[in-house]
């Protein structure tokens, strides 16, 4: 063999070997890539659990709180609730089908705008009575620390509204309780006006005619009670 063949096979096999070192030096560098970016690809990843994507970020809960919703013959008043002798079932017996109560804090005004304020106390209480969208009437409830303090109440009111100033005409029946009398008002003929005496309580009502039997149930119940 000449000397230029054994020169051309020797130039090859270098070129081969130069080639091959080249080869795997760009292999490992992809290695070295590619490893660092599957890391980076598992931790950004959502955990796989069953089939399901959980995700890693914490879940807020950002739904307001709201309150407790009120009964609306609930009061804000302890004592109120506890001194209270009417309730919404005793107004659904006495006729009021579709009947609705509130129970509110006297405001000192009986028959909408007659004044006993001079008589007020904290354990007086007001009852709002509504059938449906319709007005059913008021009751106020006058509760008194003995029944002759009740009574002597009840004889200043008969004698205040019997005065001649008065726009109501006294009419005691004593039909109701242990004494009763009707405050008849001309000017609302379709209006009946009571005040009624239950040992230590005074009941004040104001209600449409129409209600009359329904009112005297009442007056039944809380006389039986």
């Amino acid at each position: 063999m000449n000397k230029l063949t054994i020169s051309f096979i020797g130039a090859t096999v270098l070129v081969i070997g130069i080639i091959g070192t080249l080869l795997g030096y760009k292999y490992f560098e992809r290695q070295q890539v590619k490893a660092p970016l599957e890391e980076i690809q598992q931790e950004e990843s959502p955990r796989i659990d069953d089939g399901a994507v959980i995700s890693e970020k914490p879940e807020i809960d950002d739904t307001p709180e709201l309150p407790d919703p009120k009964p609306v013959d609930e009061t804000d008043s302890p004592l109120i609730a506890i001194l209270a002798s009417i309730d919404l079932e005793m107004i659904l017996d006495a006729g009021f089908k579709d009947g609705d109560l509130s129970i509110e804090q006297f405001d000192g005004l009986i028959f909408d705008d007659y004044d006993i304020s001079e008589y007020q106390d904290d354990e007086h209480i007001k009852y709002v009575i509504k059938e449906g969208i319709e007005h059913g009437g008021i009751i106020n409830e006058l509760i008194y620390p003995s029944e002759e303090i009740a009574q002597g109440v009840y004889g200043q009111l008969k004698a205040k509204m019997s005065d001649e100033e008065s726009t109501y005409e006294v009419n005691e029946t004593n039909q109701y309780g242990k004494a009763s009398f009707f405050a008849n008002n001309s000017e609302e003929t379709n209006s009946v006006f009571l005040v009624v005496k239950f040992s230590e309580r005074l009941y004040t009502l104001h209600y449409p005619a129409k209600n009359h039997n329904k009112m005297k149930n009442i007056l039944q119940s809380l006389e039986t009670s």
